[in-house]
């Protein structure tokens, strides 16, 4: 590739479309749902369209080894070593995703960012440096990019990276409106005032005016005291197995709240670097730590007013957490690298799909931290504890996706239902509506949703080899090379999460890091 001159695709280029504006994170979902409803979903190739990426490095050779690569791995990119060229086309072209270089002499990476930020924030970025250090990466997550990668780094890394960037932003196809007539899309505008961990959802959040329903008698005792936790300012925590609905209940508390007009902030913690919590949180001072070159505003700067959802609670650093008991007793925090208090007027819920019990007895959750959390403790229960709700929410998702697509009368045979309620729902509710949500769209001009619809063999369910043995056909290989394979299967396991993947393998998350250093990866 040393050779070769920057390869772009020939795809001819997407245009931008002024109004509405697109958003280019929801591509492959708008041509999914626009192809079935003129009845042209007929080959798996349309399905297997990866997104549109547009590559910036005025490094030749890298550049071409960055367009090769993706576009052999079924992207469609455009390759600029001109930073300012790049921008010109971004305005007329739509893209999913830039991977840019930092240090460029037209326009710095940081430039570039800025722009994408201001005109186009429903299309990532992801940033390419070799001077990479905290603060560049504390400063270019809160401005919003996705990612950052520091040189050298691998093919594999890179397209981790990227995967990992389409599993997590792109916008469920709840969030496309159609019109038929037109055979245009318009997408949901969701905005992230200070990058990818802390996400401002003021208005609508990611649960998509979803609501909580149900009729067994422990959802409904749920709904019933959901007014009167809503009304205080008092902590609430939220546990549940992943999928059931811990953040919209923790939405409804917010909703239904005195603060349901100021900020809601969302914090996931389970991808949260442990290096960046501290400073994610709270926020840190120019000099802080080296390369602190400004002041920075915390997740609690952002919530103030508001609430602050601190999503799987129970990933944060043990050290983080005593500093997070302090602002629920004092009410208030310093920033990293400040002796001056501040004042927090945030209300805290939080969520955990752990066993919290466990978790303090394994000394990887404070006991304090828990019972000043547990002033309203709230237990969501799985799907399988509550079947009679299987065939209530089946209906509510199928006349919600019913509406939401203009389509008319819809119901599920008898076939689906009976297997809907001897499933195991590992995934609990979030999987129902998944394939209440498939079955819809394929299911385009039939009155009823049948059994092949719901299990279309176009789409492989991941959760069916989660199951299988990771040395399934793993050749014989030196130690070191097994425990690398044992890595890279257990980080494909937790799609990157290196924090699940750690507690699988027994290790710390930086000794994960620290491996995947020494093999250069």
């Amino acid at each position: 590739t040393r050779n070769q001159k920057p390869q772009t695709s020939n795809v001819q280029p997407h245009k931008r479309i002024n109004s509405p504006k697109p958003n280019p994170s929801c591509f492959t979902s708008h041509l999914i749902v626009t192809s079935v409803l003129n009845n042209k979903l007929t080959s798996p190739s349309f399905l297997s369209m990866k997104g549109r990426i547009v590559l910036i490095d005025d490094d030749k050779l890298l550049l071409s080894f960055m367009d090769e690569h993706l576009s052999m791995a079924g992207y469609e990119t455009k390759a600029f070593n001109s930073p300012v060229k790049a921008i010109d086309y971004l305005k007329e072209n739509s893209a999913d995703l830039i991977i840019t270089d930092v240090k460029m002499n037209e326009m710095t990476g940081d430039e570039i960012l800025n722009e994408v930020r201001s005109n186009y924030p429903q299309t990532g970025v992801i940033m390419i440096t070799g001077f990479g250090n905290v603060n560049h990466a504390v400063n270019a997550l809160r401005k919003g990019a996705f990612d950052y990668v520091t040189k050298p780094f691998k093919a594999k890394e890179l397209s981790h990276r990227i995967e990992r960037f389409f599993e997590t932003e792109q916008v469920s196809l709840q969030d496309v409106l159609l019109d038929d007539q037109e055979g245009a899309a318009e997408f949901s505008n969701r905005k992230s005032s200070a990058g990818k961990h802390v996400k401002r959802l003021d208005t609508e959040p990611e649960t998509g005016g979803l609501k909580f329903v149900g009729e067994d008698p422990m959802v409904k005792k749920l709904m019933m005291i959901l007014p009167r936790i809503a009304q205080n300012d008092a902590p609430v925590m939220i546990e549940g197995e992943s999928g059931t609905g811990k953040e919209v209940f923790a939405h409804q508390v917010h909703a239904q709240s005195n603060r349901h007009g100021k900020p809601y902030i969302k914090i996931n913690c389970a991808n949260l670097p442990t290096e960046l919590v501290e400073s994610t949180l709270f926020g840190h001072m120019k000099g802080a730590f080296t390369g602190a070159i400004s002041d920075q505003k915390g997740a609690f700067d952002e919530a103030n007013g508001g609430t602050l959802l601190l999503d799987e609670i129970t990933e944060i650093d043990i050290n983080v957490q005593a500093k997070l008991l302090r602002v629920l007793q004092e009410k208030e925090f310093y920033r990293v690298g400040s002796q001056k208090p501040i004042q927090a007027d945030v209300r805290i819920i939080a969520t955990s799909n752990k066993n919290i019990a466990k978790a303090i007895t394994d000394g990887e959750f404070r006991e304090d931290l828990y019972f000043r959390l547990n002033v309203f403790p709230i237990t969501i229960p799985p799907l399988r504890n509550r079947p009679g709700d299987i065939p209530v929410l089946a209906n509510y998702f199928v006349e919600r996706y019913r509406e939401r697509y203009q389509l008319g009368e819809k119901k599920i045979s008898e076939e689906v239902m009976t297997y809907f309620t001897t499933h195991e729902w590992r995934g609990n509710v979030r999987e129902l509506d998944n394939k209440i949500h498939r079955g819809i769209i394929l299911s385009h001009e039939s009155k009823t949703i049948e059994l092949e619809h719901i299990q279309n063999n176009l789409f492989s369910n991941a959760d069916d080899d989660l199951s299988g043995d990771i040395f399934t056909d793993m050749p014989l290989m030196s130690i070191e090379d097994m425990e690398l394979q044992l890595i890279k299967k257990t980080l494909e396991h937790t799609r990157g999460n290196q924090k699940q993947a750690a507690e699988i393998l027994g290790i710390s998350d930086r000794t994960i890091r620290n491996k995947l250093k020494n093999y250069e990866i």
